[in-house]
């Protein structure tokens, strides 16, 4: 009798380990997905071989990699844990960052078109002197300082040392009473709305808190996203597909600009 008994319980144990043990086992496997794509040179038509893509999840921070493109400049990278991811591609002619995101999704295939575009020689530079810096300073980079600030209109001029500032970049403005961390919405020069301030250029932006002359400015990240490479040679850009992207919000105006 002891022995039907026993024998039943094993029976009733074994029924409900086929029963519960494929559900544990999902539960413990990571949700994936997949990434394919395509490169192009910057005409966006060119394909580009050899090319790999080389990904960061911002939240765990697992690195994956791809194999080269082939030669219609397509490749392919299964089992990506589901999530945000930084990119970077490396070519034979150099690395490239991205300041965008590409999201995965469980189960799903993400599919995307980058286009590579060089740097010009002196934005190259300039590129590759701050994400230097970033790499070693907590992923900031000092890239000027503010010389002249209107508080009524929280207007500020800000003299560009080295590098390069542009819109869309995250900045961090600290000096011995400030310290706020803001975007960049919009930028100025000479009356004009511009994109992007060189070293020995001195724009006018507006900033979300009160600043003071002397204050000191940071780059934090371009876009939200700090550099994959330190000495990129161009930038990656998403021209095509589904992908995760950081949000940027509209421009504001900045009074000293002409539309």
């Amino acid at each position: 009798m002891i022995c039907d008994v026993s024998l039943r319980r094993v029976s009733l144990l074994a029924l409900a380990l086929a029963c519960f043990l494929p559900a544990l086992l999902a539960a413990q496997t990571p949700a994936t997905g997949n990434l394919v794509g395509t490169f192009f040179e910057k005409d966006g038509t060119t394909p580009v071989a050899g090319a790999i893509i080389k990904l960061k999840n911002i939240s765990t921070g697992s690195l994956y990699e791809a194999q080269p493109s082939d030669k219609t400049g397509s490749f392919r990278l299964n089992g990506l844990t589901k999530g945000i991811y930084t990119f970077g591609i490396t070519t034979t002619a150099g690395d490239f960052n991205s300041n965008e995101l590409v999201g995965i999704i469980e189960n799903e295939t993400t599919k995307i078109s980058i286009s590579l575009s060089i740097y010009e020689g002196e934005i190259q530079k300039a590129m590759q002197e701050i994400a230097r810096e970033q790499s070693v300073k907590d992923n900031e980079a000092r890239i000027g300082r503010v010389i002249q600030y209107i508080p009524g209109t929280k207007e500020a001029v800000v003299f560009v040392e080295k590098g390069a500032l542009q819109v869309d970049d995250r900045i961090r403005v600290r000096g011995i009473n400030t310290n706020f961390y803001q975007d960049v919405d919009a930028m100025g020069l000479d009356g004009y709305k511009i994109k992007r301030a060189l070293a020995g250029q001195s724009p006018f932006m507006k900033t979300v808190k009160d600043a003071q002359v002397g204050d000191a400015v940071y780059l934090v990240c371009k876009k939200g996203v700090t550099p994959f490479f330190l000495t990129p040679c161009g930038i990656a850009t998403v021209v095509g597909g589904m992908v995760g992207l950081v949000t940027v919000v509209d421009k504001k105006e900045v009074s000293p600009f002409k539309k």
